[in-house]
């Protein structure tokens, strides 16, 4: 048997029994979650509308190791809420920057403003962001549009919000966004198997159970720490 999957079994065995997974879980550190209910970090929006993907900067101030976890939402009430995607441990006393797709298109980004973490996308959006690659366009376009169709059960308004700023900060026309949204639209429904009915159930959150969360921070920290 794998080494690597016979720790993981002992790993959750040992945790399901004790308070203390995450101290270990984290080597010391804690969740964004965590950091920001104690204060210890503030998030800002440094991008301006109609950027794909967006970039935003975790500046943490506390003494422990601050894990953010890909698809970890960001609400604000001013800007754009975001998803995270992409994993990082900020060191204490540092800051950093971290890529996010936008999940509002009828909200615009304002650069400056201040968010935060609030839950975690659903599977679906996180299979997406999993599969997406934030340095090519293109390929980040195609992936930020699906999360979309997802939020907005597959009706979204391209003359408002975001949808709006990207016309106008990528050069192109209303008629190529409805394209690329209605493409995006089939994409989502045969990768996922939906109709339109069950597209408009589909929720775009995760479960916010106890067991759910745990089980995630697991998964989290042996991305991290073991690459698995």
């Amino acid at each position: 048997m794998n080494p690597r999957l016979i720790l993981l079994i002992a790993l959750v065995v040992v945790f399901s029994v004790g308070g203390g997974a995450l101290s270990f879980l984290y080597g010391g550190g804690i969740t964004l979650q965590q950091a920001y209910d104690d204060n210890q970090v503030s998030i800002i929006q440094k991008t301006h509308a109609g950027n794909i993907p967006h970039n935003l900067t975790i500046k943490n101030n506390g003494s422990q190791p601050v894990v953010v976890a890909k698809g970890t939402i960001l609400r604000s009430e001013e800007s754009q809420d975001l998803v995270i995607i992409e994993n990082k441990k900020i060191s204490p006393k540092s800051n950093d920057s971290l890529q996010a797709y936008c999940i509002e298109p009828d909200q615009m980004a304002i650069t400056g403003k201040t968010l935060k973490p609030s839950g975690t996308v659903s599977t679906e959006i996180n299979q997406i962001i999993s599969n997406s690659n934030p340095s090519d366009l293109e390929n980040a376009t195609r992936s930020q549009l699906q999360i979309w169709i997802i939020v907005e059960k597959g009706n979204v308004d391209p003359y408002t919000g975001e949808a709006r700023a990207v016309v106008e900060n990528k050069g192109i026309r209303y008629y190529q966004l409805r394209e690329k949204l209605n493409t995006a639209k089939n994409s989502v429904m045969k990768q996922f198997n939906l109709t339109n009915v069950t597209l408009e159930n589909l929720s775009s959150t995760a479960d916010s159970s106890s067991a759910q969360t745990w089980l995630g921070d697991v998964r989290q920290w042996f991305r991290l720490n073991l690459g698995i």
